[in-house]
């Protein structure tokens, strides 16, 4: 359920052509004094180009899944998965086979079945080579799947404790309607698609023929707002009742409002990574890269890009300080404090006088903010670190993909990802992360934990990978920060997954 580096791009990309793209709010409807509001409007400065969620292109199509698809399992607002279509799974003691027992009688909005065929059907979709979808990594090792019945059986090629969590994005849908997706799909979720313009707007109602809880709100629309300006104040008179993504400078004033509220994850894992050629002059030296994590100062980083919204990641991994996951100095982790006479002295063993900071111009302020507050700490030891900002092609098409050679640059970008280990860790793994990281060590202890389905056993696991990287220093990960929506007050039940995803499906407005 994590967002891969693809998807990371094509956020840049979407964010970076929003100001051409617009759209008239509309108005809610009103209701009479004293009674239950059971429509709810939601806005962004994103469209909606599509709607098939195995293929999904852009980050705001994820706000749909919970609404209009089911999955075999489902995340929950704790972090952890729980049932779904299916009401129970079990492995056999290897995690090489997994059975998945499925609700009775249960049917897409068409009415037609919703079975152990139709989920055999999205698997084999999935698992198509000619199919793109942002989940193949996860769901890669399935060898095999058999519909028996009301069971759903999968054979894997090598061993995976977390099989319940990777699947939980791959949404059950009518695969013999994917040519024609777009024109009323049949849906297994809560709500069904009344109308839909890609990139426009998107109106849904409750699906009659859903086998779980009925929504309390019988109507959604999603919108697209022609600016953040105009979302921000169109939420402040009453016209829309959520906001996803709120523009972080935002966010301070609307606080203040008590007809408004911030919506975010009880703990991101929305991390902040700066990237390098570990292959090429001057990061391939461990000392340059302690240098760079020395000379970072995190905390004035994270206020100054971010206004706060976020927590330090003092152990520089991509696994937050704050997670139930984190191994910390228990671990035997090294903190990385700021200590610039630390990174001078680093700086001058190596002899490294200076390099370049590659950033975004336009889409991305913050990755700006980022470099001069970095650029400044630098200067103030004799480093001189260079900012060059380009186009969003220009600057991913110097590192994207993995195994490109870029000397002496220094690259922000992010990761947004479940909460669970196996799907940050995991862009860590030869020919995963661009900065060219090849560590056989910690491939083989990666495996190690996501084959084991002891949750202890996994995280003692879990550490040694993480010591690994906390020592190597493959990426420079100053901190996680808050992926920010806003809503009404009187919006109530929404909530947020660690990696910045919304779930609308249990709101109500009171």
């Amino acid at each position: 359920m994590l967002q891969s580096h693809m998807s990371k791009r094509k956020k840049l990309l979407a964010a970076a052509v929003t100001a051409g793209l617009v759209l008239s709010i509309t108005s809610t409807v009103g209701v009479a004094q004293g009674a239950a509001k059971t429509n709810l409007v939601v806005a962004s400065t994103q469209g909606i180009p599509q709607l098939n969620p195995i293929i999904r292109t852009f980050a705001f199509e994820e706000s749909l899944f919970p609404l209009l698809w089911s999955g075999l399992s489902k995340w929950k607002s704790t972090g952890a998965v729980g049932p779904d279509l299916a009401k129970s799974w079990k492995a056999n003691a290897a995690a090489t086979q997994w059975t998945f027992n499925l609700r009775s009688n249960a049917k897409f909005s068409d009415g037609s079945p919703l079975d152990s065929k139709a989920v055999k059907a999205v698997f084999d979709y999935a698992l198509e080579d000619k199919t793109v979808t942002q989940e193949r990594n996860k769901i890669k090792m399935i060898s095999k799947v058999t519909a028996s019945g009301d069971k759903v059986i999968f054979d894997l090629s090598t061993p995976n404790a977390l099989f319940p969590e990777a699947i939980a994005w791959i949404k059950m849908i009518k695969v013999s309607e994917v040519a024609k997706f777009n024109v009323n799909p049949s849906t297994s979720g809560p709500y069904k698609v009344k109308s839909f313009s890609p990139n426009v707007s998107l109106e849904m109602v409750s699906n009659p023929s859903y086998f779980g809880i009925k929504s309390k709100i019988t109507s959604i629309k999603f919108v697209k707002a022609s600016d953040p300006t105009a979302a921000v104040t169109s939420l402040r008179s009453g016209d829309i009742d959520f906001l996803y993504q709120l523009p972080l400078a935002d966010a301070a004033p609307l606080k203040k409002d008590k007809k408004l509220q911030l919506v975010k994850a009880k703990v991101s894992s929305v991390s902040v990574t700066w990237e390098y050629d570990m292959k090429s002059a001057p990061f391939n030296d461990l000392r340059v890269r302690q240098a760079v994590a020395y000379a970072t100062d995190r905390a004035a980083i994270l206020k100054s890009a971010y206004y706060g919204f976020g927590a330090v990641s003092a152990y520089n991994t991509i696994v937050p300080d704050k997670s139930e996951w984190q191994c910390g100095t228990a671990g035997g982790l090294t903190k990385y404090t700021y200590d610039l006479a630390k990174a001078k002295a680093l700086f001058a063993a190596a002899g490294v006088t200076g390099f370049t900071w590659w950033g975004v111009s336009g889409a991305l302020p913050e990755f700006d903010a980022m470099g001069q507050v970095l650029q400044a700490s630098l200067k103030s030891i004799g480093i001189t670190m260079k900012i060059e900002n380009n186009e969003v092609g220009t600057w991913a098409g110097k590192f994207y993909p993995a195994g490109k050679t870029y000397p002496g640059l220094l690259l922000p970008n992010y990761q947004s990802v479940p909460g669970e280990p196996a799907f940050s860790m995991n862009f860590l793994l030869t020919g995963r992360a661009e900065s060219n990281w090849e560590s056989k060590a910690y491939d083989a202890q990666y495996t190690k934990a996501i084959g084991t389905l002891d949750k202890s056993a996994r995280k003692a696991a879990w550490c040694k990978a993480m010591l690994m990287e906390n020592q190597e220093l493959p990426l420079i990960t100053p901190f996680v920060f808050d992926v920010l929506h806003a809503s009404r007050a009187n919006v109530k039940g929404a909530w947020v997954e660690a990696g910045g995803q919304i779930h609308l499906e249990d709101v109500r407005i009171i």
